[in-house]
């Protein structure tokens, strides 16, 4: 290990680490060079803790004596990788514009299953996406031929749980809404946060231990459609994923397809393949051969290559600082283009008149029209077809269902709003599994349907709504409860040096907001549900806190905090913060911002204030 290297980890782990790696190279063939060394440290000390082991010596001790379990142990551990479903999803539409040849060349040879195997499935999510892709394609196609799926690791655990088929619910949501069905099935009790892959689908895969040094212990003489080993050559030197790949091409039917990682191309390589995307491979036999030349003209070379087109998005989002997020997202790299963004519906509906876009991304709540209004409205089969990106709940029945209902094809829910760009990869993959669809509504999934609710806060005389702002922020604070049907928790406006106006300013404004508004004047002002209170701050802020810490709340910012506010606000525990999107009109130095659970626009305070108080 390099000095530079060494003196990244901890001195007292050196050892051990080169030792694991040996371990897990001899029995494995991944290399684990200085890159992987922290990662090698981290999952190190894990696995003594979960030992009771304190220190790398008795680590290398305890190897030693229950070397062939814990060498077991320690390939599963240092292999297993972070994985998706529908990871690197230009490889599924290779696939997909493949599938009607491949399925010909299945019946030609008097068979009636396509056969693909997956040789680093990991937990199994790239087998179940394959699974649920080919499903959905293949009845289209011929319904005849049906499909089986090999899924392989070299890990016993990892394969342990593929075959199990149990995953989070934030997994399950990655998945493109087309693809879902009636595959999935929701947890009870103790595994309501989980979810099930139905029978019907389990059914055609097939999970096994299997070493990729030594493929024909896994799978002996099979021959596969299709072959993808993906996302594992990084930690194989070059003479072993050639070796690995020779042995898997020769498993592979002469029409096949073999996929390696996107960032793993086996240019260069004694390969006797073609390319036909980014690392997409056929036979080079099976790749048409150039015809001769016919007088002076020469002919073209027959292209089996896949080149998907640049998708033109219009982005509608009130939100600035999310659509400047999607434009570092969806960029002509990625085979997007934004060409055009809007701030709402009815903006949004100008510019469709002059601008012709593949795709649409639509947030729901947003100011003069919102997005399940433009979609009722607007939405026919000559529509674009349309993404949620919101921060609503998929689940929420009122909400994002009807978006389904009038048109939306799929949904990503708002994660943090620093998240977002690591979302990159999920709004890609659901965008391109629905350009060109033109449903007028999208056929809900029965995971979907098993988890709608309705979002009511329950007691709601025991929570508390704050809401910091100004005087000019009074129309927006009268837009805030205009939708609010439901019982509220009593909510406290409060205002900065405006004191000695409130009770004028109540008086005027009382009759426009759609619930009963008090002026707040004593500390003995009792505190009821479904009334609005304006709150002088430097007189009784502090004094509420003192009083009401412990009660859950959700406090809203409108605007730019003050430094004396937020030093004050800063302090409420038991709470949600959100700050208003402001842009580029944004503090940078925003005195909350490290506090804050999210910064959004103002049109979607009611819903995330409500939601938050509905699971208290």
């Amino acid at each position: 290990m390099s000095q530079a290297v060494a003196g990244s980890i901890s001195k007292e782990f050196i050892s051990l680490i080169d030792k694991v790696s040996s371990v897990v190279h001899k029995i494995s063939g991944n290399r684990l060079g200085e890159k992987q060394a922290y990662m090698v440290e981290t999952r190190v000390k894990k696995r003594m803790m979960e030992l009771g082991l304190k220190t790398p010596d008795e680590y290398m001790k305890y190897i030693d004596a229950h070397f062939d379990h814990e060498s077991y142990i320690l390939v599963g551990l240092i292999t297993t990788h972070h994985t998706f479903f529908f990871r690197e999803f230009p490889h599924f539409e290779i696939l997909k514009n493949k599938l009607p040849e491949l399925v010909a060349h299945v019946k030609k040879r008097g068979d009636k299953t396509l056969s693909v195997w997956s040789a680093a499935c990991s937990k199994g999510h790239e087998v179940y996406s394959l699974a649920m892709f080919l499903d959905f394609h293949m009845s289209q196609i011929d319904p005849t031929i049906s499909f089986k799926i090999l899924g392989t690791d070299i890990d016993g655990e990892s394969v342990k749980i593929a075959g199990n088929g149990v995953y989070h619910h934030n997994e399950i949501k990655e998945i493109p809404m087309n693809f879902m069905g009636d595959n999935w099935t929701k947890g009870t009790g103790d595994i309501a946060m989980y979810a099930k892959v139905k029978t019907k689908l389990k059914s055609k895969c097939e999970f096994r231990p299997g070493n990729l040094l030594k493929v024909s212990e896994a799978v002996k003489n099979e021959k596969f459609d299709v072959i993808f080993c993906r996302n594992v050559f990084i930690y194989f030197e070059t003479h072993q994923v050639e070796s690995i790949s020779k042995d898997l091409i020769n498993r592979l039917q002469p029409h096949g397809i073999y996929f390696s990682g996107i960032s793993e191309p086996l240019s260069g390589m004694k390969l006797d393949i073609s390319s036909i995307g980014p690392s997409a491979y056929v036979h080079k036999s099976a790749v048409p051969a150039t015809p001769a030349p016919v007088g002076n003209v020469i002919p073209m070379r027959a292209s089996v290559s896949f080149q998907p087109q640049i998708l033109k998005v219009m982005c509608v989002d009130d939100s600035p600082s999310i659509l400047t997020l999607l434009k570092k997202v969806l960029t002509p790299e990625h085979g997007f283009e934004i060409v055009a963004t809007a701030v709402n519906g009815k903006d949004a509906m100008e510019k469709l008149k002059t601008v012709k876009v593949d795709l649409m991304t639509l947030d729901i709540h947003m100011p003069e029209m919102d997005g399940v209004t433009y979609l009722e409205k607007n939405h026919n089969k000559s529509h674009p077809p349309v993404m949620i990106i919101s921060s609503a709940s998929r689940a929420d029945s009122d909400t994002a269902m009807k978006a389904f209902k009038f048109g939306a094809s799929d949904y990503v829910e708002k994660p943090a709003l620093a998240n977002l760009e690591e979302r990159g990869e999920e709004i890609r993959t659901k965008l391109r599994s629905i350009a060109g669809s033109a449903q007028r509504s999208t056929v809900v999934s029965s995971f979907d349907k098993e988890n709608q609710k309705t979002f009511l806060i329950t007691n709601p005389e025991k929570k508390m709504r704050l809401i910091l702002g100004s005087l000019s922020d009074l129309p927006v604070f009268k837009a805030f409860f205009h939708d609010m049907d439901n019982s509220q928790p009593p909510t406290l406006i409060f205002f900065e040096g405006s004191g000695e106006i409130l009770e004028g300013i109540v008086r005027e404004h009382q009759r426009d907001f759609k619930k009963t508004v008090v002026f707040f004047d004593s500390m003995e002002t009792k505190l009821e549900a479904n009334k609005i209170y304006f709150v002088d701050f430097k007189k009784y802020f502090s004094q509420i806190h003192l009083k009401y810490q412990t009660c859950p709340t959700s406090i809203l910012s409108y605007g730019n905090t003050s430094a004396h506010a937020a030093k004050a606000v800063k302090d409420w525990k038991n709470c949600e913060l959100l700050l208003e999107d402001l842009g580029e009109k944004a503090n940078p130095k925003h005195p909350l911002k490290m506090y804050a659970q999210d910064v959004v626009p103002a049109t979607s305070f009611p819903y995330m204030s409500c939601r938050y108080l509905s699971t208290k």
